[in-house]
């Protein structure tokens, strides 16, 4: 059997140590972290919403329909 080379490791003295958080502190959320609450927020409104009012939809799709046409004009 030929010797295969051994990858050389990436160079990672410049990183912080496993739980440092890279100088942000622990302190609330990422930003990213909020932006997906609020989206998971408006889909799970959206879907209690046309659960409720099952009229909903038939409006949503005459709102968008009116736009598009709109938009072409």
């Amino acid at each position: 059997m030929t010797e295969r080379a051994q990858e050389l490791a990436p160079d990672v003295s410049h990183r912080p140590p496993a739980g440092a958080g890279g100088g942000r502190g622990n302190g609330g959320w990422r930003g990213s972290a909020v932006w997906e609450f609020l989206g998971m927020a408006l889909v799970a409104s959206g879907l209690c919403l046309a659960v409720v009012s099952p009229d909903l939809r038939t409006a949503v799709v005459h709102t968008l329909a009116a736009t598009a046409v709109e938009l072409a004009s």
